[in-house]
């Protein structure tokens, strides 16, 4: 049953590996099974002990297993190879060795939505069935939206460096710093969150790198009489920052909000924030305290009593 047990486990293995070359070998390794345990001395159940047994030991019952059962295993393993084949074909066409990808005609099978779709109910403004655009865009020959931009098909667009926008009033709204002990992680997630900004429609600064903060120590390699050797140990924080200029207060939150769900383990972020608040809000805030300070500020007179009332108490004390 182990030599069962490890032919069924090879049949699984080879299967998912190489398919149908796999199917034979296992098939022949089946057959030369068999014929072992149908015909051989050597058998698991055939083998004859050489040790002596005690008088008083239980008898021992054979092991040895029959025809039909070992037929019985073979038809499993016939059943499952032909339902793996079966499977195998559905998933992918095999041209010997190779597997090929399956061929789509039309975008709607490849990306699983219907063709006749009323895309101006939705409240769009493009049919999805006409989108990408494929479009050269050039600034040299002549100038493109963002729209332009986001509509055309750019083939390694997350590789390329995002789209900026111009600034309008060049009002800040938001900085934000980036910290990492690793420099790969941090140009990652920077040029992430640039790419975040652009597809919100925030204008933001290229990556600005800051300078590098590096802490040392030195500590003792062993106290008292080995005191000079020593040995140093150093600590490097590379940092990053992102500027955005002239965006509304909610879109810069559901930009903030987003970098803080995808954030990248090992890279610290700080972000910085300036609130706008609308124009006599400087007045509105002192009619509602008048009252209180009015009543804070004493008049000349009552002034005068009070200055009155400690000279006398302190002429009467000497």
């Amino acid at each position: 049953m182990l030599r069962l047990a490890f032919s069924r486990a090879t049949c699984s293995t080879r299967a998912s590996i190489s398919g149908r070359s796999a199917n034979a070998a296992v098939a022949a390794r089946w057959k030369r099974y068999n014929t072992t345990v149908a015909g051989s001395s050597n058998a698991p159940g055939n083998a004859k002990s050489t040790q002596k047994q005690p008088a008083d030991a239980p008898a021992k019952t054979a092991t040895t297993q029959s025809p039909l059962a070992v037929e019985y295993e073979a038809e499993e393993l016939e059943d499952f190879i032909e339902e793996f084949e079966a499977d195998f074909e559905d998933a992918a066409p095999v041209k010997g060795d190779m597997i090929t990808s399956p061929t789509v005609s039309s975008p709607s099978e490849l990306f699983g939505f219907e063709e006749n779709i009323d895309w101006q109910a939705l409240g769009l403004k493009y049919d999805p069935a006409t989108l990408p655009i494929e479009q050269e865009l050039d600034p040299n020959v002549a100038p493109y939206t963002e729209e332009e931009y986001a509509m055309t098909l750019i083939h390694g667009r997350s590789m390329n460096p995002p789209h900026f926008h111009p600034r309008t009033h060049d009002i800040p709204v938001a900085n934000i710093h980036f910290r990492s002990h690793h420099p790969t992680l941090l140009s990652t997630f920077t040029h992430f969150a640039a790419h975040a900004a652009s597809s919100l429609g925030i204008p933001t600064s290229r990556v600005i790198p800051l300078p590098t903060q590096r802490s040392l120590w030195t500590v003792l390699r062993s106290p008292f009489a080995h005191k000079k050797s020593q040995e140093n140990f150093d600590r490097k924080v590379h940092k990053r920052a992102i500027k955005a200029w002239d965006a509304d207060p909610e879109v810069v939150q559901r930009w903030i909000a987003y970098l803080r769900k995808h954030a990248m383990p090992g890279v610290g972020m700080k972000v910085t924030v300036w609130d706008r608040v609308p124009l006599g809000v400087g007045k509105s805030k002192l009619v509602m305290e008048a009252p209180m300070v009015d009543n804070a500020v004493l008049s000349e007179n009552q002034i005068k009593a009070v200055a009155e009332g400690i000279v006398k108490e302190h002429t009467k004390a000497d």
